[in-house]
């Protein structure tokens, strides 16, 4: 009897384990499916050389790291992270449309991957394309509602689209996530300088100017803002300043001209206007040159009836 025990263990232990002729036969590969085998290997090394070449995010060769994403989608066209590592490549070198044929491919057979949602939108604010940036950017917002980026890109889109007000939300939520956002502050009052908020733009743009001071696109759109608000010895501060920083752009000394006028600072203002129209002269820009040469004999007879 304890013999007959132990046979039935030793069986139930071969049973567990599998007896040889339980194996399954090993199945043979026709020459067809080895080839593909062996592309998508060769393929998969490939973009895993390329992205040996990455550090923090960029490419340290991006000319090397192309060579390898293009012989991997070569073999194995299906690749999606080859694909986008790619488009990333070619918008740097500002091959736009090519980076724009894998977006598309992407999204077409992968339309949950968010990053090429997020970068084509990026390329369609490139082509002025705002409505479908703003349709790329929901998408993305949808899926991921803590991106203040997006939200940034989103604003954008609806700004250029002269929706404003909700361009506002946007910059809004973006600024709720990340206070410190340089373009939601910025483009926040931009956005409410187009509703006629100026109190509100001045506001937000003098978060900007914190954030960056030597910002001469921030400078000037804050001083557009104090002119709204009859601020002008504010608006001409900032203009002088901005003027320190970029002592050839003419339209700062035509700003600073109405500025100094609403100071009653004539004298002050025919200077400024004058060397406006010297300035886009010299530039080239006739038409502006002619404008403000108008705009100073209007000061002229004011001053001087």
């Amino acid at each position: 009897m304890r013999i007959s025990a132990l046979l039935i263990l030793v069986a139930l232990s071969l049973f567990a384990s599998g007896c040889p002729k339980d194996v399954p036969p090993a199945v043979s590969l026709t020459p067809e499916q080895k080839a593909e085998q062996e592309r998508e290997a060769t393929a998969a090394a490939a973009l895993d050389h390329a992205m040996q070449l990455m550090h923090d995010g960029q490419f340290l060769d991006p000319e090397t790291a192309l060579d390898y994403l293009d012989q991997a989608l070569d073999l194995d066209p299906t690749l999606t992270t080859a694909r986008y590592q790619r488009a990333g490549i070619l918008i740097t070198k500002e091959r736009y449309d090519e980076a724009l044929a894998d977006l598309d491919y992407i999204v077409e057979h992968r339309p949950d991957y968010m990053q090429a949602h997020y970068t084509r939108g990026f390329l369609m604010l490139q082509r002025n394309d705002f409505r479908e940036a703003a349709r790329e950017y929901t998408k993305v917002i949808k899926a991921d509602s803590t991106m203040a980026e997006a939200y940034v890109r989103r604003g954008l889109s609806y700004l250029n689209l002269d929706r404003a007000d909700e361009a506002v939300d946007d910059f809004t939520n973006a600024l709720a996530l990340d206070p410190a956002n340089l373009d939601a502050n910025y483009n926040r009052g931009m956005a409410y300088m187009r509703i006629r908020e100026f109190e509100l733009a001045l506001k937000d743009l003098s978060q900007a100017f914190i954030l960056d001071s030597d910002n001469s696109r921030i400078i000037m759109a804050r001083a557009r803002a104090a002119m709204e608000l009859k601020l002008f010895t504010r608006a001409a501060a900032d203009l002088q300043r901005a003027i320190a920083m970029e002592p050839s752009r003419n339209a700062l000394y035509a700003l600073l001209a109405e500025a100094l006028k609403g100071t009653d600072d004539m004298d002050g203002a025919i200077e400024a206007l004058r060397k406006a129209s010297a300035l886009a002269q010299a530039s080239g820009d006739e038409g502006m040159a002619e404008t403000y040469r108008r705009q100073l004999e209007e000061y002229l007879d004011q001053t001087y009836p």
